[in-house]
């Protein structure tokens, strides 16, 4: 294995892909200083150059938003180059295997933009002509800086979006309406972004499009219920649980532990809803299952591979594990199947839609 392949392999995913998410928040929060210099700078300009001159105030503010353009240059281009073992993302998408097209678009665009010809003349790794003849300045465009810094930015919610899931629009949501609430040094708060905390209602939806992706979100917890010990299937990253086919989204997360109390009911609703008649609905639903226990050639026990199934009205469904009292017929259909192989099934199950109220006299009229 070759030097390069080795450095890959022993980087930790997450240290590279956090440090990468913190260099990218130094150049977002040096483009919000520069913004406010360049304000600045054009609340202290006046028609009189040689009052503009002579103001130590302006050529200070000047100064800085030269300086804050520069570091944006020099840092957009340290992301774009093709290294591994830096903070670039040609590392990322090569530790990822994904994202190569991407990160040769952004290589391009800071190639052609000269953000490169410019670190490397005027910034840092500076080339010395040979002659003062041949030396020259790189004017970079804000308009161009601001693309630039856009492209990062895009370019790392991408690679959020592979290893954070579903959570990273949400999650750099969040951080967009912290942008202006600085903290030093700024790659902190972005390093800090997987942690940011999301309400409810948003993290009920990043475990829909989590589970529409197939990821593993639920896992059977045991819990109490009214002081009776049971199992129910909970998401503890984002602190839910399925309790009658609905997800309870708690305030806190990610769940720890879990006591469940469900206030009784009135005599009168419980009898209600005992006389009620319930309405349900056929479905026919597709979902894999594992073989978990096989007894010889006479009896085989299935799991599903997502305890909790998601139903095409976007409701919730826990399956059952199946057992299966072997035929010569299921033999031949099963095959060599052994411990741990999986297998789709096509199942049709009856859901709970709601309750029909008794029908009650009504009154007539006659005339």
């Amino acid at each position: 294995m070759s030097k390069q392949k080795l450095r890959v392999k022993n980087t930790q995913l997450d240290n590279l892909i956090s440090n990468l998410r913190g260099e990218v928040g130094e150049v977002i929060t040096s483009w919000v200083l520069l913004r406010h210099m360049m304000a600045g700078e054009r609340q202290l300009s006046s028609d009189d150059f040689a009052k503009d001159l002579a103001n130590e105030n302006l050529a200070f503010v000047s100064m800085l938003k030269t300086k804050l353009a520069d570091e944006i240059v020099a840092r957009l281009s340290e992301l774009a180059e093709p290294k591994t073992g830096r903070l670039t993302f040609h590392f990322a998408a090569t530790k990822l295997g994904k994202l190569d097209g991407e990160v040769r678009a952004f290589r391009t665009f800071i190639t052609r933009q000269k953000f490169q010809q410019k670190r490397n003349l005027d910034i840092s790794h500076k080339e010395l002509p040979e002659k003062w003849a041949q030396h020259g300045s790189i004017v970079i465009p804000y308009r161009t800086l601001r693309r630039g810094v856009g492209h990062a930015l895009r370019m790392m919610k991408k690679i959020d979006c592979i290893v954070l899931g579903p959570a990273a629009k949400y999650l750099w949501r969040e951080m967009r309406k912290k942008r202006y609430q600085l903290m030093n040094p700024p790659s902190a708060a972005y390093m800090l972004i997987p942690y940011m905390n999301l309400s409810k209602e948003i993290r009920q939806k990043v475990i829909m499009e989590e589970m529409a992706e197939g990821r593993q979100v639920w896992s059977e917890m045991t819990t109490t219920i009214n002081g009776q010990e049971t199992r129910v299937s909970a998401c503890r990253e984002w602190g839910a649980f399925l309790l009658g086919g609905r997800v309870i989204v708690l305030d806190h997360y990610p769940l720890q532990t879990l006591n469940i109390e469900i206030p009784t009911a009135d005599a009168a609703g419980t009898a209600e809803l005992v006389e009620a008649e319930p309405i349900t609905a056929e479905k026919m639903i597709t979902a894999k299952y594992r073989v978990t226990k096989k007894d010889g050639d006479n009896r085989m026990s299935f799991a599903p591979v997502q305890r909790v199934h998601q139903l095409d009205t976007g409701a919730l469904t826990e399956l059952v594990d199946i057992h299966f009292n072997l035929n010569d017929k299921l033999r031949q259909d099963f095959g060599e199947m052994n411990v741990g192989d999986e297998k789709e099934f096509s199942l049709t199950v009856r859901v709970l839609t709601g309750y029909r109220p008794t029908q009650q006299d009504m009154p007539s009229a006659t005339g």
